[in-house]
């Protein structure tokens, strides 16, 4: 396997140089703007890097059906949010397209069907609602990283402390050896490191893009789908959510504090956790390594609470863990004069 790591971390950087190149002929460039505050156009092709390296290697792995579906079926998705982010096609195009998406991969066998046990609930079967439920929490989560993308290395980052909690949670089950879908999981983990190289870098500096950003929380939310769902139950559905805690809470609370106060939950404005940070005073090293910590620290509890005293317990502390974020954030914001 040494040398499939190695080769995609090459083919990788040739992609991403060769896309550096030609970025300006196919207009895929970001320029700052009120909202986007950084220096000079930058390329938004990271997300390219990171999903053809994926796709060209599903070829060569032994890896899943399902997992095979899902890269599969997501390049239908790539390919229309690269073209938004060449041509700005806007938000209600991105969800329809997701929407689209979504069904696609629930029409290959792929959708949450169960929610697990919990105490005195046998193994919870949502019956009819899986389709809806299934297109709810994956277009909830995709965006949800889609929307934090606001530093450098922040939504590549949460992917990536996202992707090893998958692996914790599978290695303590002891299910890490029952498939081969970890094989493509990990040339993904490298991807993502090489991108974050250049991404926090000034020299060969790119973006994710909504390409990435969006097609990596749609490929993580069916990653996440396929292990708790599948016979083998790589672990338990309530372990999902503690494997993306802080996009999960960051999306929640933004919606809920802009419905609050009579505001589109999708128009974008500086209401997340990196936003408020930022008016705080704290600058975007130290807001992304602040973050980040929270993120691992927040699966990490979630980890031991569900492995210390089960699965109700784990439930009950995500959502009150939840109300004290929500808490924060409304307080930070009054604070930083967000309203």
């Amino acid at each position: 396997m040494l040398i499939f790591y190695i080769s995609s971390s090459v083919i990788f950087l040739l992609i991403t140089f060769f896309f550096y190149k030609i970025s300006p002929k196919i207009n895929l460039l970001d320029s700052p703007n009120k909202r986007k505050i950084h220096s000079g156009d930058i390329p938004l092709i990271g997300g390219i890097g990171i999903y053809f390296n994926i796709l060209l290697f599903s070829f060569f792995l032994d890896i899943s059906y399902e997992f095979k579906s899902v890269v599969y079926f997501s390049s239908i998705l790539f390919i229309l949010s690269l073209a938004d982010d060449s041509i700005e096609l806007g938000v209600s195009f991105r969800l329809v397209t997701q929407f689209a998406c979504c069904l696609i991969i629930i029409g290959s066998g792929i959708q949450i069907t169960n929610l697990g046990e919990y105490m005195y609930f046998s193994n919870i079967d949502i019956g009819l609602l899986s389709i809806a439920f299934t297109v709810f929490c994956v277009i909830g989560l995709t965006n949800a990283f889609n929307f934090i993308d606001g530093i450098d290395g922040l939504c590549a980052g949460l992917i990536l402390t996202s992707i090893f909690s998958i692996i914790i949670f599978s290695l303590f089950n002891n299910t890490l050896n029952q498939t081969d879908d970890f094989k493509l999981i990990f040339i993904l983990i490298i991807s993502i490191i090489l991108f974050l190289f250049l991404n926090l870098t000034n020299y060969y500096k790119i973006f994710l893009g909504d390409s990435g950003s969006i097609t990596l929380g749609f490929i993580l939310s069916w990653i996440l789908i396929i292990f708790s769902q599948s016979e083998k139950e790589f672990f338990h559905p309530i372990l999902t959510l503690w494997a993306v805690t802080l996009p999960v809470y960051d999306i929640s609370s933004v919606v809920i504090r802009r419905i609050l106060r009579g505001i589109n939950p999708f128009k974008p404005d500086r209401r997340h956790v990196h936003h408020i940070l930022l008016r705080l005073g704290v600058n975007n090293h130290y807001c992304l390594i602040l973050i980040l910590l929270s993120s691992i620290i927040l699966n990490i509890s979630g980890f031991l609470i569900f492995y210390l005293f089960g699965p109700m317990p784990s439930l009950v502390s995500f959502l009150l863990f939840f109300m004290f974020y929500l808490y924060l954030m409304m307080f930070l914001s009054k604070k930083s004069f967000i309203r």
